[in-house]
């Protein structure tokens, strides 16, 4: 009887528990926060080999995130995005050149709300990978043979710190830069195309919450 006694009280305890916890989950999955950004800014690289601050090109980038809290001041955002850079190529190269390619964006964000205010700071690494390829085209010299070549490595690395204001129950825009820390150049010996380029930006941003 009294093993009874205690199976029973231990199935309700444990059932008890289980119905706590999954409460619990429940109420953390509504504090999940879904961000959607469309942004645009200036595209730039720096190194050796990188065009001229006078020749900075554009850029824009559309994003998904989602926000996990940590506390009433802190939370995770991991997200994805497109990033697209466009810039004129430097006058040192003879022929001139136009860089277009396009970036597949993994991050992780660690976000600090500032209290009573509307504000949020983060900052991110990021790992990037080239969807649409950049390349050589040396119109001067059609014979060129870096013409059709990559110009830079498919894979990068960075670091994005962000500003966000939120205004309203759901609109948001901030402002972002994104830090290039590895040389993105793809080496090229044997043409004697070697050196380093990163590859930067800053942007504006806008969306939405929910």
């Amino acid at each position: 009887m009294m093993k009874k006694r205690a199976f029973l009280i231990l199935c309700s305890i444990l059932l008890l528990a289980a119905h706590t916890g999954f409460a619990q989950e429940q109420g953390a999955r509504k504090k999940l926060e879904h961000n959607i950004r469309l942004g645009t800014g200036v595209h730039f690289e720096t190194g050796s080999n990188a065009k001229s601050f006078h020749n900075v090109g554009s850029g824009f980038q559309l994003s998904y995130g989602m926000d996990v809290p940590l506390s009433d001041k802190w939370s995770l955002m991991p997200g994805v995005g497109f990033r697209g850079c466009f810039s004129t190529q430097s006058f040192l190269f003879k022929g001139g050149d136009f860089d277009g390619m396009a970036y597949a964006d993994v991050s992780l964000s660690l976000r600090y709300h500032k209290p009573a205010s509307n504000v949020i700071f983060g900052l991110a690494p990021v790992v990037s990978y080239m969807v649409v390829p950049d390349t050589y085209y040396v119109d001067a010299d059609p014979a060129d043979l870096l013409n059709g070549k990559e110009t830079f490595n498919r894979a990068d690395f960075g670091i994005r710190p962000s500003m966000t204001f939120r205004h309203g129950r759901h609109f948001q825009w901030g402002m972002e830069a994104h830090i290039g820390v590895l040389n993105a150049m793809r080496q090229y010996p044997e043409y004697n195309r070697t050196g380093v380029i990163s590859v930067h930006h800053v942007m504006l941003f806008c969306g939405w919450h929910f």
